[in-house]
């Protein structure tokens, strides 16, 4: 995330931010796959990426969807090894209007540090789950530029 492309003030940021509670974290959908015709490798490259989207509910209300994709795969192969989609919803009570602007920096930042955790939990579980050596993900990291 770029600051220079931010269309909103960090005040402007920190007042709705204030405003917002937690009403719930829930699991909506999930999908994994593994494929057992490869060995289990030793080293795997792994990919996250994640989409976001929300909508307002009422006046105080907001849902927001948010899905991760993991995909790994053995070093130097074009076969994947493990795939595991999780789709969270998030709802979310909110005092101030919840604008595109604030979403554009939300998604990036404090919504990742909430359902990040919820990612590793479930990545975890579910390949351990899979008969293969638990996965664990790293700390979600901030990358402002």
């Amino acid at each position: 995330m770029s600051l220079d492309k931010v269309k909103i003030t960090p005040e402007e940021y920190q007042k709705i931010l204030q405003g917002l509670d937690l009403i719930s974290i829930s699991l909506k959908e999930s999908r994994c796959y593994l494929n057992t015709d490869v060995k289990i490798p030793n080293e795997l490259n792994i990919e996250i990426n994640s989409e976001e989207k929300f909508k307002v509910i009422n006046e105080e209300q907001v849902q927001i969807i948010q899905k991760y994709f993991l995909d790994a795969r053995k070093r130097n192969s074009k076969s994947r090894f493990l795939q595991i989609e999780l789709t969270l919803l998030v709802l979310l009570k909110s005092k101030e209007k919840f604008t595109d602007e604030f979403f554009d920096v939300y998604k990036e930042v404090s919504l990742k540090l909430n359902t990040w955790p919820y990612f590793r939990e479930f990545v975890n579980n579910i390949t351990s789950r899979m008969n293969i050596p638990p996965l664990t993900i790293p700390f979600f990291k901030v990358n402002i530029k």
